[in-house]
């Protein structure tokens, strides 16, 4: 039951109690029917018994007779069930037709003078529910023994009719109640629904904050929610921050060092700019790393493809304006990652900076979705890479061509943020003959 849904939860344990509920109320009300039918038939034999009763008397030949018979005309169809008999003395004075030859049989049964009522079998193995009663008369003759009876078949038929009945009904209700708490379970859990589908709209950067429209005993809920995002909106930035002011601090004494190293002796000089050179790649190389480690899986980051390329491909036309290259960028419209923009700026970035300084004339950026996954590819029409060096220019530090600009850092780089945000980088050689660079990101 631990691995269970709420639903299933509730739904099973209402669906129990409503079982047991109609169960033990079926059971309570057979058997309070099952007494008020046997109380009905005996209050009917009794009505029978106390008109035997009145209907008994004695002759002036001291011969027992009856002024009327019992007016039931069940007691005239034979072995029906409804008997009677009058004794004297163990002997029976007079019996109803229904008995035939037949005699009811007391067995141990010591009549009395209050009313004695058991269950018994009769003629013909009937079972049949018996009263006896004993009347004392006068003096000169032995008490009479009034013996009624009514078939058990009877009532036993209508409790069991009675109860075919209570089962369909319940049977009903019980279905018509595990419907209702179904749907009763699914209503009041929809806000709880709509909140998970909220929260992977915000995971997936479809919105920033959730809903405020919640009934009251579920809005806190949201709202701590809601802080929580604001909350971590805040730290990202504020850590954002503290890095750009700790880069800032950081290069500028560089800057001024790598100035100064240049008036020195040149065996001294190539040994400072080396080491300066070393420093400025690994305070890229670790300040990326700290504030990749921030952004990545940010709750809410949606980044819109074309909107970065866009602007990378403004700023690379400018640092390449004299190489005139041609940038082909269609087709991004409806591609979205699920991250940070600046990380996407980052890699991208990277990439089509990489691309321009190799291309002789063009720089292809593609993007497409496939199964949740964002694919995007900058190719060139340069030299390309040979295959025995790909996984080299994945290192940071290494350099392909040492006649080009750069610290060797860049693909790198983009290996590592693809990496954090569980992508990844492929690069092979382009239709155009240069290096095509695929990233696999999670789409948004």
């Amino acid at each position: 039951m631990k691995t269970w849904s709420l639903s299933t939860r509730i739904i099973v344990l209402s669906g129990n109690w409503v079982i047991a509920a109609l169960v033990v109320t079926a059971l309570l009300l057979v058997y309070f029917y099952r007494d008020h039918v046997t109380e009905h038939y005996d209050e009917h034999v009794n009505m029978h018994l106390e008109e035997l009763i009145g209907a008994g008397r004695f002759d002036s030949a001291g011969k027992f007779t009856l002024a009327f018979l019992p007016s039931d005309p069940r007691y005239d169809e034979l072995l029906s069930g409804w008997y009677w008999e009058v004794r004297q003395s163990g002997v029976t004075l007079m019996r109803s037709p229904s008995l035939g030859s037949h005699a009811l049989d007391i067995g141990t049964i010591e009549p009395a003078k209050h009313k004695t009522v058991y269950d018994t079998v009769g003629p013909g193995g009937q079972e049949i529910r018996l009263h006896i009663i004993k009347i004392e008369t006068d003096a000169t003759n032995e008490p009479l023994v009034y013996l009624t009876s009514a078939p058990r078949a009877d009532y036993k038929d209508d409790v069991a009719n009675y109860s075919n009945h209570i089962v369909s009904s319940f049977v009903l209700l019980g279905i018509g109640l595990l419907v209702s708490v179904i749907m009763q379970v699914g209503i009041a859990l929809k806000p709880l629904k709509a909140i998970g589908g909220e929260i992977s709209e915000v995971r997936e950067g479809k919105r920033l904050k959730l809903s405020t429209n919640y009934p009251s005993d579920v809005q806190p809920l949201t709202n701590e929610l809601n802080n929580l995002l604001d909350h971590n909106v805040v730290l990202l930035k504020r850590a954002r921050n503290q890095l750009g002011d700790l880069a800032h601090s950081v290069k500028n004494p560089l800057s001024v060092i790598i100035n100064e190293a240049q008036n020195m002796k040149p065996d001294r000089r190539d040994l400072i700019l080396k080491q300066t050179s070393d420093i400025s790649g690994n305070i890229d190389h670790y300040l990326s790393r700290a504030r990749m480690f921030g952004g990545e899986n940010i709750l809410g980051a949606r980044s819109k493809v074309k909107k970065v390329v866009d602007d990378l491909v403004f700023t690379m036309q400018r640092l390449h304006q004299q190489r005139d290259l041609e940038f082909d960028s269609s087709n991004l419209q409806e591609c979205s990652f699920r991250g940070e923009a600046q990380d996407l700026e980052e890699m991208l970035g990277n990439l089509i900076d990489n691309a321009c300084k190799w291309a002789q004339k063009r720089v292809v950026i593609r993007c497409g979705t496939s199964s949740g996954r964002l694919l995007l590819t900058v190719a060139d029409d340069g030299p390309g890479i040979p295959e025995k060096m790909i996984q080299d220019v994945k290192r940071r530090g290494h350099k392909l061509d040492e006649s080009k600009p750069g610290h060797g850092q860049g693909l790198g780089i983009v290996n590592d943020i693809a990496k954090l945000y569980g992508g990844t980088m492929t690069l092979s050689r382009s239709s155009m003959g240069g290096l095509r660079a695929e990233l696999n990101l999670p789409a948004a």
